[in-house]
């Protein structure tokens, strides 16, 4: 099944954020892992087998700012960069940012053009595995380079 779902190539150079804080349990925690685990396996190095996870904060510019890193240092080319970043969780995160995400997000663009990668910013699938309703959500819903999943 792996073999299968690599050859079709949609979740090819993806990066997941898995949320292992307390208020995940059970299933939604299985889902979260066994996705985070999933998902890096399917891409391509350097990303390939890489995992985040957070138990409180997610600070998600500190994860865009990673991957920019890894980016310099290794030098992949375009089509090599992370496409998408997933972020299971339960979306009842205590912050997101100390910032909008409007803020977040043109200060992530600025840092990707600086670095001659200004068309390689990763979209963000927030994926709710608890359907929880959350209020607020981490980001507004027409969010530029945002999904939100449920």
């Amino acid at each position: 099944m792996l073999d299968d779902m690599a050859k079709i190539g949609k979740l090819s150079n993806c990066l997941a954020i898995s949320d292992v804080s307390g208020r995940m349990y059970e299933i939604p925690m299985k889902v979260s892992v066994a996705l985070g685990i999933l998902v890096p396996e399917l891409s391509e190095e350097p990303w390939k087998g890489k995992l985040i996870t957070f138990s409180e904060n997610p600070q998600l510019q500190k994860v865009f700012d990673v991957i920019l890193e890894v980016a310099v240092k290794g030098k992949p080319k375009a089509e090599e960069m992370i496409k998408r970043m997933f972020v299971f969780s339960d979306m009842e995160f205590d912050e997101a940012s100390a910032n909008p995400w409007e803020t977040d997000y043109e200060a992530i663009v600025r840092k990707y053009k600086e670095k001659g990668y200004g068309e390689c910013v990763p979209e963000i699938v927030f994926w709710d595995l608890r359907d929880s309703r959350a209020t607020p959500v981490p980001v507004p819903v027409n969010q530029k380079g945002v999904a939100l999943v449920n």
